[in-house]
């Protein structure tokens, strides 16, 4: 009996301690697991950071690791509002490595918010491959040189010719139209910008026919431009290939892009319609305006 008894305890005990052992070893089991899962969120989260931070996307250009020097102010001069320091949101580098001395700025609007006016396949082929391939070229001419720490208009007003002017001013240029397009454009102006084209003129009426009759009938390739000069007289200007009025002392009020690639995606080779339809209903008046008062 006593026997019996003893084995019955024992076996007790053996079987409460692999209870014991079992437990503890599922225990240390789930830990492990809960730790491999965290260890593994840890590393996705860490990799999505570095992705995100290195590589934005957006077609055609290269980013730089320091401030960028797009559109710089120069004292006593005025371009026509626009930014002092430009930056690249959203951009697809060449080199995740490159030190760009320029960089393609951020639209001031989202590339769907033109349509019916502007496609975003527009947006996409005129901002993403023409404007970012002026950028990138002046990058490929001035790196390494002296003229890498310039600004646009300090490039433009010192070269005035050759192939590191036309991506200069063709990079202003750009960034300036963007700015002369918005959403809640169009229509009739107000405020001192209306004053002034009454004023030089006659009325809104005059003024759009006169500037119709220029954008469509510049030959070849080019801008419009509504510039001010230094008595502050408003006047129409048609420039071709990559001149812009800066280089003639006048402040640009607002200007069209007759490039054929501005347009040819949506209206084809309808330059009238493209102004009519397109140009007419996004101008931005306020930032005509501004340009005035500066």
């Amino acid at each position: 009996g006593a026997s019996k008894e003893k084995y019955a305890t024992e076996s007790s005990a053996m079987t409460s301690t692999y209870v014991s052992f079992n437990a503890t070893r599922r225990s240390n089991a789930r830990f492990a697991f809960v730790a491999a899962c965290a260890l593994t969120a840890a590393i996705v989260a860490g990799v999505l950071l570095v992705t995100t931070e290195a590589s934005p996307m957006q077609s055609g250009i290269r980013t730089s690791a320091r401030p960028t020097m797009g559109i710089r102010h120069m004292p006593g001069a005025n371009f026509g509002g626009l930014s002092r320091r430009q930056g690249c949101k959203n951009a697809n580098l060449r080199s995740i490595f490159s030190s760009a001395a320029f960089e393609l700025p951020p639209l001031p609007w989202d590339k769907e918010a033109l349509k019916p006016h502007m496609s975003p396949e527009t947006i996409d082929f005129h901002y993403g491959k023409h404007h970012a391939a002026y950028v990138n070229k002046i990058n490929d001419i001035v790196t390494g040189t002296d003229k890498e720490s310039k600004s646009l208009t300090e490039l433009i007003l010192e070269e005035k010719s050759g192939g590191l002017f036309n991506s200069a001013a063709q990079a202003y240029n750009h960034e300036f139209f963007w700015k002369c397009l918005s959403p809640s454009g169009g229509g009739q102006p107000s405020g001192a910008i209306a004053e002034a084209i009454t004023k030089d003129f006659g009325s809104f009426e005059e003024f759009k026919k006169a500037y119709d009759a220029a954008a469509v009938g510049h030959f070849g390739s080019g801008w419009v431009w509504l510039v001010k000069d230094g008595s502050g007289k408003l006047s129409i200007m048609d420039t071709h290939d990559a001149e812009t009025p800066i280089t003639k002392g006048l402040t640009p009020i607002l200007t069209t892009d007759v490039w054929e690639h501005a347009y040819y995606i949506d209206y084809r080779n309808a330059r009238p319609k493209y102004i009519s339809d397109g140009w007419w209903n996004l101008v931005n008046w306020d930032f005509a305006n501004e340009n005035y008062a500066a």
